[in-house]
């Protein structure tokens, strides 16, 4: 799986195929292996539950929880209605609806992170509304673990159970997080070991407690997570747990795989050819049509659609539960396992070359979904302006407040409509637009601008405005970002005036720094006064 540049996890799930009974038969059948498979999910969503601090509905922005909840909706929704089509009962299409809507935080991270494409917009929006979903699912997993009864029609005792509960756990949440776990972590931080032993024992311990509560151990785990989230010693502490996680997932991966029984395959099959189609098609036209919606560019809405479509981990795990609640039957797990393998499979190709698939799509989808805001640029592009600045996010917040000192004449474009709205209540001149549309450039009063300064990461947005200035015999200079020596290579052989590389500078920057103030206390002092202040236009315009 590693040579095809697949997730390991599909890998893991195969190789519990060969070992399993439909194969080699090699995995035993007294269930021993089930136990550490717990582990390794209690693990997993522990960590998943440090990463989930309560703050984090603010930070995550509001576009992240419009296209996540909507997407989540949307796909909950057809997913239901096709598992009734195809015959199964309400219940198990329920939990098909809500399992299969999810997607894999995991998988997508870690492409998002290879390709450096996280501080994209697509990839901010696609971070935010994964930590969205995960929510979501934390929050169903209480709703599944707190009674048996579910399927049994007794739903007013079963509301006031889970009400009980759940009020019982938020006020045990928020005395941990506000009163206990802020002094006690600090006690076992001391010690590198004991921090380990302490956030094992905490996550062991809440567990066992919402076992007694007739909860999961799993949802437990996920919670005293979301606990320690708010601990200074957080990501020491996840660092230290993920290859104990690792290892005990890899068990759950490979005894999934080993259920999956070859007869209870051929049977489904309608149901796994259907669903996989639903979520590799399905899924990105669904996002694709939230974000448009949310006036987002096509490109953009095409790159994130194209990240929802696989199954999550979660989805796996929550059919699990579902089984082991006794809520579906246990033949529908096989065969979402295969769907999960499909679809994480082609979706890693999906994310790994998205450019290249939007490239093949690009001139029908603008032909079904055009950019809208042409009246809106005309009253501006009329103007001559000394500097274009393309995507204010970040470093664009910076530069916005210098130039506003030094009362130079400038225009931002950007493609996030949210940043346009900000920009146009400070009065600000902006036109929401695309910099790799010729079409858009073509609106754009190139000619008379001096210098165009692209904070954009991407490569081949930063070619496009290259290619143009050299197309029209502007002399207008360029500057770029560029986040890989090898990009800013060929940005400079494409005719960039300066590439600006963040690790290159940064290096560049400590070096001057030291040169700068040796050993000064007082200086570095000065220097971190000035970077904080800096940090507010960030905050403002990011």
């Amino acid at each position: 799986m590693k040579l095809l540049k697949q997730p390991l996890i599909v890998g893991y799930i195969v190789t519990g195929i060969i070992v399993g009974p439909s194969v080699t038969n090699l995995i035993p059948a007294d269930g021993a292996l089930e136990g550490f498979s717990h582990i390794g999910v209690a693990l997993l969503l522990f960590l998943v539950g440090l990463g989930l601090k309560p703050s984090m509905i603010r930070e995550v922005g509001k576009v992240a929880v419009v296209t996540g909840v909507a997407q989540m909706m949307v796909t909950a929704i057809g997913g239901y209605f096709i598992a009734i089509w195809l015959g199964l009962s309400q219940v198990t299409a329920f939990y098909l609806g809500i399992a299969f809507a999810l997607s894999s935080t995991i998988i997508i991270f870690r492409i998002l992170y290879e390709k450096e494409e996280q501080d994209t917009l697509y990839g901010r929006i696609t971070i935010g509304f994964l930590l969205v979903q995960d929510l979501v699912a934390m929050f169903f997993l209480m709703f599944l673990s707190s009674t048996r009864s579910f399927g049994s029609g007794n739903y007013i005792s079963f509301a006031s159970a889970l009400l009980g509960k759940v009020a019982l756990v938020v006020i045990g949440l928020y005395i941990l997080i506000k009163f206990v776990i802020p002094h006690v972590d600090k006690i076992f931080a001391k010690n590198k070991e004991m921090l380990f032993v302490f956030a094992l024992g905490i996550c062991f311990a809440i567990a066992a407690i919402f076992h007694q509560l007739h909860f999961s151990m799993e949802l437990g785990a996920l919670l005293a997570g979301v606990i320690l989230s708010v601990s200074p010693y957080q990501r020491e502490i996840a660092l230290r747990i993920q290859s104990l996680r690792d290892f005990f997932l890899i068990i759950f991966f490979v005894v999934l795989g080993a259920n999956i029984h070859i007869a209870e395959i051929q049977n489904s099959i309608p149901l796994i050819v259907i669903f996989s189609l639903f979520i590799l098609v399905g899924n990105p036209l669904i996002l694709l049509f939230v974000m448009r919606w949310l006036k987002y560019t096509v490109k953009t809405s095409f790159l994130a659609g194209l990240t929802v479509s696989q199954i999550s981990e979660f989805s796996l795990i929550i059919l699990g539960m579902g089984v082991g609640l006794g809520h579906i039957p246990e033949a529908i797990l096989g065969p979402a396992t295969i769907v999960g393998i499909i679809t994480i499979t082609v979706s890693t190709y999906y994310i790994s070359y998205n450019s290249q698939i939007y490239s093949f799509f690009k001139k029908p989808l603008h032909m079904i979904f055009s950019d809208k805001g042409k009246k809106k640029e005309e009253k501006i592009i009329k103007d001559q302006f000394d500097v274009i600045l393309f995507g204010s996010h970040r470093l664009g917040g910076g530069l916005v407040n210098e130039m506003l000192k030094s009362k130079i004449k400038f225009l931002i474009v950007d493609h996030d409509p949210e940043v346009i709205r900000e920009l146009t209540s400070k009065g600000l001149n902006c036109i929401y637009g695309s910099a790799d549309d010729a079409d858009f450039l073509d609106s754009l009063p190139m000619r008379s601008t001096k210098l165009v300064i692209s904070t954009i990461p991407e490569l081949d947005v930063n070619l496009s405005i290259i290619a143009y200035k050299k197309k029209n015999h502007l002399r207008t200079n360029i500057l770029c970002i560029a986040n890989h020596h090898i990009h800013a290579d060929k940005l400079y052989k494409a005719g960039a005036t300066y590439v600006i590389m963040p690790p290159y500078l940064g290096r560049r920057f400590m070096a001057d720094l030291f040169k700068k103030n040796k050993l000064d206390h007082s200086k570095y002092k000065e220097e971190r006064n000035k970077h904080i202040f800096d940090m507010q236009y960030i905050d403002e315009l990011s």
